[in-house]
């Protein structure tokens, strides 16, 4: 079975991250088959609008650690960073469904998409300084812009869980409850009831407004994490990682 699964429903396209054996986590290849998902519904002139969401009751584990030990992450940095292009370039519509756990890369993706629903028992962290590593895809700007210097840097040291409902209260997302996917869907459908070309005209001017602060972001924790990576920090905490999973 496909590690992303792909339904469409009168001009909503829905994308399920389907790695189950590692709560989703984003190998290699998920990263280009989402990165392809989503620069295919942004030119198809039939799709309206995108939801993603996770099987097995959880959104994303994030990265899949497995993938960047040995030469396994030479192959890793490509999909990855040509995703996160796809992902700040969407055009349309892209609305997040989270239940379960939405963790490093799997929250941050979510930091760029438009609006987010989410269950009041999910689990959302920023693992970044458990690792021994930087903040990714700009989340540490998109944090900054959101909440404030403060409160992005509390979430980012101190690497806690919050649940759906503290992520709501930060201003995170439109709707928390356990109803959370349908009314994604219901919102998704809604918005069909807009004029599509005025969404995408809007979204490239606000979008337009942080282009060059994201880039830039990207830029510094990109080298940041190159800095980090493998360094006797890093090491040591991926280490203690595994050795939770045994």
């Amino acid at each position: 079975m496909s590690k992303l699964l792909v339904e469409t429903n009168e001009g909503v396209r829905t994308l399920i991250l389907n790695r189950p054996e590692t709560k989703n986590a984003f190998d290699a290849e998920l990263w280009e088959l989402f990165r392809d998902e989503l620069n295919s519904a942004s030119e198809d002139s039939s799709i309206y609008s995108v939801i993603v969401t996770g099987s097995s009751n959880t959104f994303s584990s994030g990265v899949d650690l497995s993938c960047m030990i040995g030469d396994a992450g030479n192959e890793y940095e490509e999909p990855f960073e040509t995703c996160i292009d796809a992902l700040v370039n969407f055009k349309k519509p892209l609305i997040g469904a989270v239940e379960g756990s939405a963790v490093g890369g799997g929250a941050t993706i979510l930091l760029h998409f438009d609006s987010v629903f989410i269950s009041p028992s999910a689990k959302i962290k920023y693992p970044f300084s458990d690792l021994g590593l930087a903040p990714e895809v700009g989340s540490s700007f998109l944090l900054f812009q959101s909440l404030g210097y403060q409160k992005a840097a509390q979430l980012l040291f101190e690497s806690n869980s919050i649940d759906g409902t503290a992520y709501y209260e930060l201003g995170l997302a439109k709707y928390v409850g356990e109803d959370f996917f349908a009314e994604a869907n219901k919102y998704a459908h809604a918005l069909k009831e807009q004029s599509l070309s005025s969404i995408i005209e809007t979204k490239a001017i606000l979008k337009s407004f942080m282009q060059d602060d994201i880039a830039m972001a990207r830029s510094l924790e990109a080298t940041a994490m190159k800095k980090l990576f493998g360094s006797e920090d890093n090491l040591k905490a991926v280490k203690k990682f595994f050795a939770r999973k045994k």
